[in-house]
């Protein structure tokens, strides 16, 4: 008899299969003990089915946990720097004892670079293509590319938050009616959750435990606030909002959550405790702006067509209102919360508000219509949308009669060239948060500013991608609890290498010894074998699809662990970030296996077969042609 399993069947079966696996690989489990301290170090896979040897290129995660040796106490906030590098010096030929080994990587000079710097930062941009680049600012000066990795959203950014642990990645994609969560560490999209409005803002409640989406769309019914729990992943509630354009404000305490919504003219308060509404304020205007401001404990909201900003008690209740010009944009307060900053595109002014008094204290011009701030200890930062000059005004300058503004240019295309600008900045503070970066989309370019320089000292190409927003990540490793440190990295290269390990609170220098393999098994029997069922070469054009089907070859059920998944890495001819389609098994072909999908960017492209175990197989070409405009001859 001839059973007939239908797809959805399938998934129903699989989904209730449990698989009892074991823990994942450990590589080095190491514990020293120096200078009064105690550090237990962890190399281990992130998968089970991982290699049982380190493999080139493989992700895995670096654990490390100290503690004092007189009171067993956990060593919180340990500046702790990590290098991975060969083991032996590739201009000299030589084994670096320890200490000069570390002393080559602190001294900044570009030619002692390790492999692998755990100590810096990635730059990430919010890409127009459905994207997120992740660029290493550490390899812009050889000529290399920056592009170290790109994760592929559902769609366009609009908005995007991450958490200060710098774990995880929140973009909003409006189009798709969908919130994009990475986790940082491993680089990846963990998720995409459904939602059920147009999410266009953002905000992490002071705790960061809860994330706070704003949703509109084209009926009533999808306004609201859709929040979403940072441990878990999912949604905790949705509170229906009037409609409108929603911004969101956090009382200093977290207690209230004060939410403007802009097409009704009103204001939502709602107990962010318990996630009920308290209040809704009708205000009689369409509210542009928010900000809570803790000394007063009072909001700030900007009335932009008056030309108002109109103040509010933490009940809703009415205070008083100060008065501007017309025209204004959004507000920030400075780091030490003493002025306010108001951007008034229409005039081409910064309006500098004394927090205390209330009184407006400044009325700077910047010509090309100021829209976006952004503070770092010394200046404000204040992009144009008319220009591509950086208005830099000194925070210290404020305290006197006449403030200083600093002209900086971030490339020579102003923003208003490029058409669907995000509501996430396109302004981002380095680490040390002495400088930033300044996405330049129609150059596609992220340009880096040092404070004191009168100009950007060097560009990071997104080569494909066209940056929107930016914004810097710590990379490397970060606490995670008391006294524990992680970090999730790439092996750089294979051979003999070295972890090296330094702090100079307490004073320590170590460094381990790895073997890394190029392959992750050199058992051919243990391979899959795979036949391409598509053509080997393939044309197609931008707009329409391309279709793959490889058959599995039958292997003895005592040969190597179950295929539970096959991909394709395509990979363009002319370099660039390649893309990983999934593959799916055929419940009516057994062995088959097929995906399909379009490639936007016209080319070559190579196609590879990866699996959970090693396969043999031969590559296969696509040749994407632009679409023949039928007007032509």
């Amino acid at each position: 008899m001839k059973w007939i399993i239908s797809k959805l069947f399938l998934v129903q079966l699989l989904s209730v299969v449990v698989v009892q696996a074991g823990p994942p690989p450990l590589y080095l489990d190491r514990i020293i003990e120096r200078e009064g301290i105690s550090m237990h170090v962890r190399l281990e896979a992130l998968e089970d089915n991982a290699p049982s040897k380190l493999q080139v290129g493989q992700p895995v995660r670096l654990w490390l946990e100290g503690k004092r040796l007189a009171d067993d106490q956990p060593i919180n906030n340990w500046q702790l720097g990590a290098w991975f590098d060969r083991e032996t010096d590739v201009m000299s030929g030589a084994v670096p004892v320890c200490g000069q080994r570390v002393s080559r990587y602190l001294s900044g000079n570009l030619i002692e670079r390790p492999l692998l710097d755990l100590t810096g930062y990635y730059v990430l941009s919010l890409d127009a293509e459905s994207s997120v680049s992740v660029l290493d600012p550490s390899v812009s000066f050889s000529g290399r590319s920056s592009l170290y990795s790109a994760m592929k959203l559902d769609g366009k950014g609009f908005d995007w938050i991450k958490t200060s642990d710098d774990m995880r990645l929140f973009v909003a994609l409006p189009n798709e009616n969908k919130l994009a969560i990475a986790d940082l560490q491993t680089l990846s999209v963990l998720d995409h959750l459904v939602l059920s409005g147009q999410p266009t803002r953002l905000a992490l409640q002071p705790d960061e435990r809860l994330l706070w989406v704003g949703l509109t769309g084209t009926s009533p019914q999808e306004s609201a606030i859709e929040i979403i729990d940072t441990i878990h992943d999912k949604s905790v509630t949705r509170i229906p909002l009037s409609p409108g354009y929603h911004e969101i404000a956090f009382s200093s305490d977290g207690r209230h959550a004060f939410i403007s919504n802009r097409q009704s003219k009103s204001m939502t308060i709602v107990d962010a405790i318990t996630l009920k509404v308290v209040r809704e304020v009708d205000l009689g205007f369409e509210p542009l702006g928010l900000v809570f401001v803790d000394k007063q404990s009072l909001l700030w909201v900007v009335n932009a067509k008056a030309g108002r900003i109109h103040r509010f008690d933490t009940k809703g209740n009415p205070i008083d209102n100060l008065v501007l010009e017309p025209g204004l944009g959004p507000i920030k307060l400075t780091p030490d919360a003493r002025y306010a900053l108001v951007v008034n595109p229409s005039q081409h002014w910064i309006h500098v508000l004394d927090v205390e008094t209330g009184k407006e204290k400044h009325r700077v011009t910047l010509s090309g219509q100021p829209y976006d701030i952004l503070f770092s200890e010394k200046y404000a930062y204040i992009r144009t949308l008319q220009s591509e000059q950086i208005g830099m005004l000194s925070l210290s300058s404020l305290e006197s009669e006449q403030p200083i503004v600093k002209l900086v240019p971030a490339g020579a295309g102003a923003l208003s060239e490029t058409q669907n600008l995000p509501r996430a900045s396109s302004m981002s503070l380095t680490l040390d948060r002495s400088g930033a970066f300044f996405a330049t989309p129609s150059e596609r370019t992220l340009y880096h500013y040092m404070e004191g320089m009168n100009a950007p000292n060097s560009g990071l190409k997104t080569f494909g991608h066209t940056p929107m927003s930016a914004m810097v990540v710590r990379r490397g490793l970060r606490g995670v609890k008391p006294g524990q440190y992680s970090a999730v990295i790439r092996l750089p290269s294979a051979g003999r290498m070295v972890l090296a390990l330094a702090s100079e609170a307490p004073v320590l220098r170590e460094c381990l010894g790895l073997k890394i393999d190029t392959t992750v098994n050199t058992s051919s029997d243990d391979d899959i074998v795979v036949h391409w069922l598509s053509d080997g070469i393939q044309k197609t054009s931008t707009n329409l699809p391309v279709d793959f089907r490889v058959k599995v070859k039958e292997q003895s059920k005592d040969t190597g662990s179950p295929i539970s998944q096959l991909r394709l890495r395509i990979v363009p001819v002319k370099g660039g970030t390649a893309a990983i389609w999934p593959m799916q098994a055929d419940p009516e072909k057994p062995g088959e296996w097929f995906t399909r999908g379009k490639l936007t960017q016209s080319g070559g492209y190579y196609v590879h077969i990866e699996g959970n175990r090693p396969v043999k197989s031969s590559f296969s070409t696509v040749l994407v042609e632009k679409p023949k405009n039928p007007l032509e001859n």
